[in-house]
């Protein structure tokens, strides 16, 4: 039944047009546009280009607002009126809402992967091993989707839900230093560096891609992959609570 359910969940976010032009041809035009203003910089003293930085920013950026389909799926399905219908259906609710969060995870990573790939072909971003890059984007994602959870679990309003996913997906991107640059204090040092999903993920990346020693790259992943667990098991105490 899970195979089927998780089919039938690909099926839609396929169809959700809307969403992909926002998390896929948004990033690209942005990625193209201040590329070509700026990702002609030379390596900077890390070993990487401008447009290293601005595909990895951008596309780890877009993970956590990826968010958004459990966010509306679950909402649309398992809390608003026509919750009651899904409930009459010989399914369990339960293995839906796995269906629905696994589909989410890695339909938003296939979008993060189509990103990397152009970038690389067409700007020549360096990314470093593909299946490392895709492990982080891989944890990035699947941690959105757990706090988008976790919104729809705990905020009674859905407006208010919605703008609390958005303050965790700008907000991340702010603190990643993306938006413009933080100033220059331990504090923020520390913010823009462990603080925020976008940070550790792209950390992970670089230090993989463009430093001889490895170790903070398993640091960084090690910290997205605790922040994971940690939501993970909050997300499954409440779903047994409001869905079960």
């Amino acid at each position: 039944m899970f195979w089927h359910l998780f089919r039938y969940s690909l099926l839609r976010l396929s169809r959700s047009y809307l969403a992909m032009a926002l998390l896929v041809l948004t990033p690209l035009g942005l990625i193209s546009v201040i590329g070509l203003v700026s990702g002609q910089i030379g390596a900077s003293g890390e070993g990487r280009t401008g447009m290293d930085w601005i595909a990895a920013s951008f596309v780890i950026g877009f993970q956590t607002i990826g968010g958004s389909y459990t966010l509306h799926y679950f909402h649309e399905d398992l809390f608003r009126p026509f919750k009651w219908r899904m409930r009459s259906l010989p399914l369990r609710i339960d293995a839906y809402g796995y269906s629905l969060l696994l589909a989410s995870t890695l339909f938003s990573a296939f979008q993060g992967l189509v990103l990397i790939l152009f970038t690389d072909w067409v700007y020549g971003a360096n990314w470093g091993p593909l299946p490392w890059v895709m492990l982080v984007v891989l944890t990035v994602s699947f941690l959105s989707q757990l706090v988008c959870l976790l919104l729809v679990l705990t905020v009674r309003r859905f407006k208010t839900a919605e703008r609390l996913s958005e303050v965790y997906g700008l907000g991340s991107m702010l603190l990643a230093g993306i938006m413009f640059p933080l100033p220059n204090t331990p504090f923020f040092d520390f913010l823009s560096t462990y603080g925020n999903p976008i940070s550790l993920g792209m950390n992970a990346i670089f230090a993989m891609a463009h430093e001889t020693d490895k170790a903070p790259a398993y640091v960084f992943l090690g910290l997205l992959l605790a922040a994971t667990a940690i939501c993970a098991g909050a997300a499954a105490l409440l779903g047994r609570k409001r869905l079960i």
